[in-house]
């Protein structure tokens, strides 16, 4: 697996325009994208945060 398809905890947060707590709440409560942890540290995959992040999207009417 490549580096760059790894991302931060702060990397997501900023990316998805949340504060990094916020984000640590969201994974928590298994709410936010997939997390691997590597020596203590989360990441996410590029792939799971763009697949999370498109799931959160919300349908609005057209009027």
């Amino acid at each position: 697996m490549e580096e760059s398809k790894l991302l931060s905890l702060n990397e997501v947060a900023h990316l998805a325009r949340v504060t990094s707590r916020t984000m640590r709440k969201y994974l928590s409560e298994q709410k936010g994208p997939v997390m691997t942890r590597i020596g203590g540290r989360v990441f996410v995959r590029r792939d799971h945060f763009e697949s999370w992040l498109a799931s959160c999207a919300v349908a609005q009417n057209a009027s």
